[in-house]
């Protein structure tokens, strides 16, 4: 029997987890902490997951040398995060990251950083033509079912969303904003 602990800051995030696991054969504990608070035994996971939600992180070297801790020999992680450029920010992608809260590095940097947390085997890849890719395949849904979705949400949501892929495509298309793919092990 799979098992797995599912943590997330979002009580709606966890909601929809729960929601998706029902009728699964696995035993999923679900959890609204914070990763950078909460502690686990030395040794306790397999794998650790985290999708476009690091970027919150402001000290990631210490939460990757949690993970790092946190892993069974032989462990993996694997991370999908937002990531920048190399080098400085234009004023305007500053401004945008600054408005977040982000903290953002640029693909290598961030590979980087999970070698200094102890990980060998780390695989760091600019995966931005796929997000691109994804993101506007998504975009495409949405305004084909505008309607739909105004009628199941609100056009303020509608707007929001597409507005903000389509600003994030433009932030990708200049290089500005890049997505990156991580993949590292204990040995």
């Amino acid at each position: 029997v799979l098992c797995c602990s599912v943590i997330d800051l979002s009580v709606n995030m966890i909601t929809l987890a729960f929601e998706r696991a029902i009728g699964l054969k696995c035993a999923v504990e679900f959890e609204v902490a914070d990763c950078t608070v909460k502690t686990y035994p030395e040794e306790s996971f397999d794998v650790i997951y985290s999708r476009d939600t690091i970027l919150h992180i402001q000290d990631k070297p210490a939460l990757f040398r949690s993970f790092y801790k946190w892993l069974k020999p032989g462990g993996r992680v694997l991370i999908s995060d937002y990531c920048k450029k190399a080098g400085p920010a234009s004023e305007d992608f500053a401004a945008y990251i600054k408005q977040r809260g982000y903290d953002l590095h640029d693909v290598e940097a961030y590979g980087q950083m999970l070698r200094d947390a102890g990980f060998n085997e780390v695989i760091a890849e600019d995966r931005t033509e796929q997000f691109m890719k994804v993101l506007q395949k998504e975009l495409d849904i949405v305004e084909n079912e505008r309607e739909s979705f105004i009628q199941e949400f609100s056009e303020q949501d509608y707007n929001d969303i597409v507005g903000g892929w389509k600003a994030k495509l433009v932030r990708s298309s200049s290089g500005e904003q890049r997505w990156g793919l991580f993949f590292a092990k204990k040995n």
